[in-house]
Parts: structure tokens; sequence; C-alpha cells
């Protein structure tokens, strides 16, 4: 992976993100903390999982030191508090990513947390999970999505690629 193509990935994660977010913006309360078949307990939940692995990897990645903590419903008073911590984490990976060079991506991270011993990985490996994480969950929410009529249309990348290069 070179550094435009981890910037694409980065771009493209926040767009389908953004898509996903404007539908889920028509619901109330109560269907995004209804229980649900997604793989988190909600909808509001499995949001969060997606937001919280974004942030806990990029922390890991540009800092050492993957949080202690995860992020979770109660750090959340509202979903508009969700869309601005979620807007402020998309550019902090977004220049995160930006100011890496290719001997950056080439290279590997090592990480901690208190429960296990440092480990290492190629930082395109964390990059890679990022991005393949949320596309995974947006797919579960997608479907789910649809189920309420709210349906974020495709968010395939071939699409993000063929409507940014317009």
């Amino acid at each position: 992976m070179n550094p435009e193509q981890a910037l694409i990935l980065v771009e493209y994660n926040t767009w389908a993100n953004h898509r996903v977010m404007l539908k889920v913006a028509h619901l109330s309360q109560e269907q995004l903390l209804a229980e649900s078949y997604l793989s988190r307990k909600s909808l509001l939940a499995t949001l969060i999982h997606i937001l919280d692995t974004q942030w806990y990897w990029r922390e890991g990645a540009q800092s050492g030191n993957l949080p202690i903590r995860t992020l979770g419903t109660s750090d959340f008073s509202s979903f508009k508090a969700l869309q601005k911590r979620w807007k402020e984490e998309d550019h902090l990976l977004h220049e995160y990513v930006q100011g890496l060079s290719a001997d950056d991506l080439q290279g590997t991270v090592t990480y901690k947390w208190p429960q296990a011993r440092p480990r290492k990985r190629p930082l395109w490996h964390i990059l890679q999970h990022i991005i393949n994480h949320g596309t995974h969950h947006r797919g579960e929410i997608g479907q789910y999505l649809y189920s309420l009529n709210q349906s974020p249309g495709d968010l395939d990348f071939i699409i993000y690629i063929s409507r940014r290069s317009q």
C-alpha cells in the first residue's frame, strides 16, 4: 500500500460512514436503541463499535499505546454527540494517514496495552483492518436500515471511486 492508496481508502471509509450516518439521522431514539439482529445489541451500539475500532487502532498506530477502555453508549449523550465525535475521528485519521510516507506504511508499529506484552504489526495491516472492519459493520447496518426504509444505497468502493473521479 502506498500513501495515495492509503489516503483513498481512508477517504472512502469517511464517505461510506457519512452516507450511513445521514440515514441514521432520520431514525428515532427508540429505533437507535432497539434490540436488533446486528452484531452488537442495537444500531447505536454497532455504530459506536465502528467508531471505537477506528479510534482504538488509530491511537495504537499513532502513539504505540492502545486505549485502555473502549467507547460505549454511555460516552455519547445523543446521536448528535456521536456524529460530532465521529467527524473529529475521521479528521484525525485523515490527518494521520496524510502525513505517512511510503516507508511508514511499509514499516511496523509496536503497540502495547496493559493486558499483554507489546506486539508488532505492519502499519498497512492496521489501516486495512480499520477499513475492512467498517465495511463489515456498515454492511450489517445497511441491511438493517433497508428494513426501516432508510437504505444508505450502494456503499461499494468502486462507486466511491467513480464518483470521486467525476
